[in-house]
């Protein structure tokens, strides 16, 4: 089995090697969303920060609601989120083509607009419930023990979904259940112990 996820993570190399810069886009297009999210409904956007100004923020978006008509501030903080579940949701629906993708398209489609989006929201749930000030306390308020509950929840059904969509993506090359089980559990509890001690981004 380990032998198993060393060979799955060494076919992902340059995707992992990337990591790092692909963090930095991945805040752009975060930031990008609240942003449009603003300007759609008439707003201002005052200030755009989408590289980690050393504050403990990876970036954050300050905005002034239009003078008249409605605005959501709800869609606002929940922009980048809904884009995320999009495009998971999109690839998931690409794994399903009978005919099989090349093994980069395949790997970049489950890293990049699968598992990338989906650990983002993470990077700001996880915080959120040890009450981080960040887009979904300005979503939703104090955390409570159903968001908690729903939180475990949509976690469990990532992972569920995570499997099914990257054993059809990849086919042949994809994880068995127990090796994807321990692999994907190491990121979650990863991503648990990094994204408590660092807020995620704030508007």
């Amino acid at each position: 089995m380990l032998a198993e996820i060393w060979n799955f993570m060494r076919r992902h190399w340059l995707h992992m090697l990337l990591a790092v810069p692909g963090a930095v886009v991945f805040t752009l297009v975060h930031e990008g969303a609240h942003a449009a999210a603003v300007l759609v409904q008439g707003g201002t956007v005052l200030e755009f920060v989408w590289l980690p100004p050393g504050d403990g923020k990876w970036g954050y978006v300050a905005y002034d609601p239009p003078a008249q008509g409605s605005f959501s501030s709800l869609f606002v903080s929940l922009a980048p989120y809904l884009l995320w579940f999009f495009l998971a949701a999109v690839v998931a629906l690409l794994s399903r083509r009978r005919r099989p993708f090349p093994f980069w398209v395949a790997s970049s489609l489950y890293f990049w607009l699968f598992a990338a989006p989906l650990a983002d929201v993470a990077n700001t749930a996880f915080p959120y419930l040890v009450g981080r000030e960040n887009d979904f306390s300005h979503a939703f308020g104090t955390p409570s023990w159903t968001d908690l509950f729903l939180t475990a929840a949509l976690t469990l059904l990532a992972l569920v979904a995570g499997h099914l969509v990257q054993r059809r993506l990849y086919r042949a090359q994809g994880l068995g259940l127990p090796a994807y089980l321990v692999l994907s559990l190491s990121v979650v509890l990863a991503l648990l112990c990094i994204t408590v001690g660092i807020p995620g981004s704030y508007l």
